[in-house]
């Protein structure tokens, strides 16, 4: 929210299943499943290096979910050589309380991994899942992920997540020169392995993910008043393979957007989404001092306006059936979310509760809306039915904003402060909003967006 005040800032300065987990997500509290994990083997049941490592991953993936416990390998009553030559006998693994057991081999060679598991219900005796899964040594963390996917969705019925990225804003400050520096920086799902996106000469804000994971919008800001855009933030797209970035509307659409704004460089394009078939995007335009909300076609360069600059119209977002758009107005007076079709008809208001309701999202799923309300100086995250009904608040904190979903629509990624000129963090919960982790950053982190289920190497 503070990067995005000080966009506006600049602006206004410029003018003037066998088995399956039910998970009730209205209340109650979910029970995890304590499983046991052997580390992998190798062929003759003597310890792995690669299979405890794999392992160590995977236990970490699964218990992060809030759904497992891994059973601590210093209780287990069966050795890996015991599992390689006569496999579990599983009253051992009952009496330890555990739900599933997880053990198999693991053959290195040449850089490459073969991973060879089973899954066990230790209850019923049922080999849930049997299963070879092969990768490489450059490509480790992403194999592990794969096999926690695998559990996790053979146990639950519903799609891991574990190979996902996030990508979010680091600001860091130079405490010399006073100087703010932000970057876009892409990790593991779990806040592993962080890569820079972006490096820092620019002020940068709200990336997010293209459905298939390939691209990135986000919007940065230019400061050194060059060309027709003079000094302006405006949204670029980012392609994670080979790096190369562009303006999202391009110098053609732009000069009718000039002509619109009486012959001024428009000073603020923002708030930009992918559709789900990356064929189209929305994002939000300032003209006269009001914003609208347009519509991007990328086959027929195309640039459509949807709603009209007649109050503040922001934070547009696709249904995963590309049909319709929710998005957030104050156009009755305060601001409430809204939704129309994709061409613009048939706007209505679904928000109707009391306070400020800003970035809402809609689930992969497209049962859920989830949104930022601020209410009494009180700042949430809150979910609600595509109708406007069930408003449901997840958590709540100083200044928590910018939800984003997991690819699978079980849990959701957002920022927030401890308190006012605390570090600004990132954190995930789940729709019971019983479970809450923190993922860790160098810098202040915010902003952050979720990769589909298909991300990008």
């Amino acid at each position: 929210m503070f990067l995005f005040r000080v966009l506006l800032f600049i602006f206004f300065a410029m003018n003037s299943v066998v088995y399956a987990l039910k998970i009730e997500i209205k209340s109650g509290q979910v029970k995890p499943d304590p499983i046991a994990i052997v580390d992998f083997y190798d062929d003759g049941g003597d310890d792995s290096q690669d299979g405890s490592e794999l392992c160590d991953i995977i236990k970490s993936d699964l218990e992060l979910s809030g759904l497992f416990v891994p059973i601590d390998s210093n209780v287990f009553l069966e050795t890996k050589k015991d599992l390689a030559m006569r496999g579990p006998n599983l009253k051992n693994w009952g009496v330890l309380n555990a739900r599933f057991l997880v053990h198999g081999k693991v053959v290195s060679r040449f850089g490459n991994i073969t991973v060879t598991f089973k899954l066990i219900d230790v209850v019923t005796g049922d080999v849930m899942l049997s299963i070879e899964v092969k990768g490489t040594k450059s490509n480790f963390r992403k194999l592990a992920h794969s096999i926690a996917d695998y559990i996790y969705k053979r146990i639950t019925n519903e799609d891991g997540y574990f190979g996902t990225n996030i990508v979010y804003v680091e600001t860091a400050y130079n405490k010399v020169s006073s100087k703010r520096r932000t970057r876009l920086i892409k990790i593991d799902q779990d806040g592993q392995d962080p890569r820079p996106l972006t490096d820092g000469s620019e002020l940068v804000v709200t990336p997010r993910y293209s459905g298939d994971g390939n691209m990135i919008a986000y919007i940065a800001y230019n400061d050194r008043g060059n060309g027709a855009l003079g000094k302006s933030a405006q949204v670029y797209i980012l392609d994670l393979s080979s790096g190369a970035r562009r303006l999202m509307i391009n110098e053609s659409l732009m000069k009718n957007l000039i002509k619109k704004n009486h012959g001024n460089p428009v000073q603020m394009t923002y708030a930009p989404r992918f559709s789900p078939n990356g064929e189209e995007a929305v994002c939000a335009i300032i003209i006269d001092g009001k914003s609208a909300i347009y519509k991007i076609n990328f086959v027929d360069n195309k640039l459509i306006q949807l709603t009209q600059h007649e109050g503040i119209d922001t934070s547009p977002c696709f249904s995963p059936d590309g049909k319709q758009i929710v998005f957030t107005s104050n156009r009755a007076g305060k601001e409430a979310i809204y939704l129309m079709n994709t061409d613009g008809s048939d706007q209505k208001k679904i928000s109707s509760g009391d306070g400020k309701y800003s970035q809402p999202v809609w689930s992969p799923r497209g049962d859920l809306i989830v949104f930022s309300k601020q209410k009494g100086g009180l700042f949430f995250i809150v979910v609600m039915k595509t109708d406007g009904s069930g408003e449901r608040s997840i958590t709540s904190g100083y200044l928590v904003e910018a939800p984003c979903w997991s690819s699978n629509g079980r849990y959701i990624v957002y920022s927030g402060q401890s308190g006012p000129g605390a570090k600004n963090v990132i954190s995930i919960v789940d729709l019971t909003g019983l479970h809450i982790r923190q993922i860790e950053t160098h810098g202040d982190g915010s902003y952050p967006a979720w990769s589909p289920s298909v991300a990008s190497p």
